[in-house]
Parts: C-alpha cells; sequence; structure tokens
C-alpha cells in the first residue's frame, strides 16, 4: 500500500483484484489546512519573519496556529461558522484567518488594539470591526492563550469561545448548504446598460453589488468594469458597498489573464480603496485590506 499526504488529506492508493486501484481520502484534522478557501494571503513564511512578528508583538504566538500559517499563511475560509453560546444569536460568520507578514496580517493587532481601544493583552487574529477573534495574553499564558470573542459595544465583555486556537480550529464549520429546489430559477441578471444606470443614479445597494457580483463572473470589458468600480466606490451612503467591490474585484482579477487588466485603473482603485474613509469619516478596516490585496496582485 503506498501512502501520500499533502496538506489536510491523506492518500491511500489500495490495489482491488476487482476495481484496480481504489483511491481513499481521509482528511488529517491536524493539519486544518482544509478550513481554507482560495489561496494564501501571503506566499511565503519564514522563520525570520516569525521571529520579527512576534517580538513587535511581545508574545508567543500558539504552536498550532504557526503550523497552520507554515501550510497557508493567512486567508479567506471555508468552514467560516463558529457555533457558540458565547458569541450573539449562537453563531458568528469568520470571514478569514490574518497571516504573517512584516506589514500586514496579524502584525496588524497592535494598531487595531490601539484605535479600537482594546486591552494590550489581545492580539487579533480576525475580525472586521464589528467584533474581533483574538488570542488572550492578559494573564500571561505562554504560547497557549485562549480565544476570545470581542464585541463591537464596549460595554460587552470579552467572551472565550475556545481554550486553545487548535480547539477554536475543530468548532470551525462549513455554511448549511441552501435547498434552491423549490424557489424560482429566474434569477435578476443586469444587462450592461442596466447595470450602468443603476451605479449612476445610486439608489439600490443591493442592485449595484449583485452587479458587481455578477460582471465579476461574467465576460466583460475589465476597463469598463473597473471604471464602474472608481464610480461605486464614491458612494460612501452604502456603507458595505465598498467592501463588495473590493471583494469583487479580486474575483474579476482572478477570471480574467493578467495582460488584459487595465494597470493604471487598478492601481488607482486600490489607492483609493487604501485611503478610503466611510461615511463617519474613519478608515474601513476591511476596505483597505482589499485595496492592499489589488495592489499585491499587480
Amino acid at each position: 500500500m503506498d501512502f501520500k499526504q499533502k496538506a489536510a488529506v491523506s492518500i491511500f492508493y489500495v490495489k482491488s483484484r476487482k476495481n484496480g486501484i481504489v483511491k481513499i481520502q481521509i482528511r488529517n484534522d491536524k493539519m486544518f489546512e482544509y478550513i481554507f478557501d482560495g489561496e494564501a494571503e501571503f506566499d511565503d513564511f519564514s522563520l525570520e519573519k516569525l521571529n520579527k512578528v512576534e517580538k513587535d508583538l511581545g508574545v508567543k504566538l500558539p504552536d498550532s496556529y504557526i503550523e497552520l500559517m507554515k501550510l497557508h499563511n493567512g486567508g479567506d475560509l471555508a468552514y467560516r461558522i463558529l457555533h457558540s453560546g458565547r458569541v450573539p444569536d449562537g453563531e458568528v460568520e469568520i470571514e478569514n484567518i490574518r497571516g504573517i507578514d512584516l506589514e500586514d496580517g496579524i502584525i496588524e493587532s497592535i494598531e487595531l488594539v490601539e484605535e479600537w481601544e482594546l486591552d494590550k493583552g489581545f492580539v487579533i487574529f480576525s475580525g472586521d470591526g464589528n467584533y474581533w477573534l483574538a488570542f488572550d495574553y492578559r494573564n500571561d499564558v505562554g504560547n497557549e492563550p485562549a480565544v476570545v470573542y470581542i464585541e463591537e459595544d464596549a460595554e460587552n465583555k470579552p467572551k472565550q469561545v475556545a481554550k486553545t486556537f487548535e480547539l477554536f480550529l475543530k468548532k470551525l464549520k462549513e455554511p448549511e448548504e441552501v435547498d434552491f429546489e423549490d424557489e424560482d430559477e429566474d434569477e435578476d441578471l443586469y444587462t450592461k446598460e442596466e447595470f450602468e444606470k443603476n451605479v449612476s443614479k445610486g439608489k439600490s445597494f443591493i442592485k449595484i453589488a449583485d452587479g458587481f457580483y455578477q460582471f465579476a463572473r461574467e465576460e466583460c470589458d475589465m476597463e469598463w468594469y473597473i471604471t464602474l468600480a472608481l464610480k461605486g466606490i464614491k458612494l460612501k451612503k452604502f456603507e458595505r458597498l465598498a467592501v463588495s467591490i473590493g471583494k469583487s474585484t479580486l474575483v474579476k482579477m482572478d477570471n480574467v489573464p493578467s495582460e488584459k487588466w487595465p494597470i493604471n485603473l487598478l492601481l488607482e482603485l486600490s489607492e483609493v480603496m487604501i485611503n478610503y474613509k466611510g461615511y463617519e469619516d474613519d478608515f474601513d478596516y476591511l476596505v483597505v485590506k482589499y485595496g492592499k490585496k489589488i495592489r499585491k496582485k499587480l
């Protein structure tokens, strides 16, 4: 019997007289790479970066976190639902886990803790301002801190959702699939002209966000698409539109060969997003993050 191990899946090739060779896959929970969706946030992991980040944070990061970052250095999650009686409504959707980098990723916890006036014993590894997930070093626990959930409302105390990061990872679940069989199969799809009008009028967040999502996946002129993105991002009355534009633009970049990218327009969009201030003239962390991701791809 041959054995191969790659990331989170152990693959056994077993010979069978009837069926020849049969492949059996068994998930290796100790790896945990299966929780991610798509590419890693940062391409490379190094001990030099890890040591520098730990020195700046003033902590030793959990071994389970470090081993996970060696496999997949941060990124968006496929297993993104955390069920817990200690979070609102019993569950929270977690968009990503921050990786190890000298400028972005978990190192941003230093600025976030200061900006949001959180206890300096917290190291934030996920969240967008509506909530944070953090390692809790307030009691000097070495490199096995508990994971806490911190709500935006400062009056609510941080709540422990897992004793360790490894136990936190084991709690993550995939979102339940929605059965659309009984629903109308005809979706609202927009023509280019309709989408342009929706952006120009700026009256419906749902129509505009859906349009960017639709054309991110359909074939269309990317210069036209990014031009509309630059117009849409100015509609600050829709608080989450800039986030939707950032996500959709990254999808569009994945679907279009890089030689067809309008580089100057993408640079302009990334610059606007990196310096983006929302409706209340505050920096929006997620928009800035997506702007940096767009810039990194160029």
